[in-house]
């Protein structure tokens, strides 16, 4: 190997000083994310779940509710054996909604029915079972039968404020405001409106 001379050895102890001499090269800091503990994570996902159940008990318990159709009375429209969804919050039932009366009504049983005229309407029903609501003809898809008995009324009549005149879809075979079992049902009576058939599958959607 060949030698070094002295001025060369003095220029590389030189250089190697100022290397020495310079300030360390600055690193930027990383912060990591710190790993959650599994018992975090436990936690965080059973408050979750408890809020859902939260949540939907709120909304099924005083919101909605869901109700079961026993009886024919309201066929075509509903089926004994169908599940409903009844939104409970609607006070203001009117004419042509289908609601769902508790058991205080004359029969003693929970009853489902369509609101054919709401306090201060007047009713009238013709010999030939065509029904009006302040003079002008109730437009009645659901019902396929021409009705054979009207009730014992004296029409036309006014409904009382407060009350409701309500009848089944299948008028021939129905138990409602005709009869003096039940008669005109307060408002009150009324738990809520059945606004959704959730099954059977097949007949899925709004009631209406």
């Amino acid at each position: 190997m060949g030698q070094y001379s002295d001025q060369q050895i003095d220029e590389i102890l030189e250089e190697l000083k100022r290397l020495d001499a310079a300030p360390p090269s600055q690193a930027i800091p990383v912060e990591l994310p710190k790993a959650r503990s599994w018992r975090r994570e436990l936690l965080s996902w059973i408050g979750a779940v408890l809020s859902t159940f939260l949540v939907v008990f709120v909304l099924f318990g005083l919101v909605f509710r869901f109700v079961l159709v026993d009886g024919s009375s309201m066929e075509p429209t509903l089926s004994e054996g169908d599940r409903l969804i009844m939104y409970c919050l609607d006070n203001s039932p009117e004419s042509g909604d289908v609601v769902i009366l508790s058991d205080e009504t004359g029969l003693g049983i929970p009853l489902i029915k369509r609101v054919i005229a709401a306090g201060g309407q007047t009713l009238d029903i013709s010999p030939e079972g065509r029904v009006t609501v302040d003079g002008e003809p109730l437009y009645e898809p659901y019902a396929v039968e021409q009705m054979r008995d009207s009730g014992d009324y004296d029409y036309p009549l006014t409904i009382p404020e407060g009350q409701l005149f309500v009848m089944g879809d299948n008028r021939n075979h129905s138990t409602d405001s005709r009869s003096p079992e039940v008669g005109l049902v307060d408002e009150k009576e009324v738990l809520g409106k059945a606004v959704f058939r959730l099954f059977p599958f097949g007949r899925m959607g709004p009631v209406s």
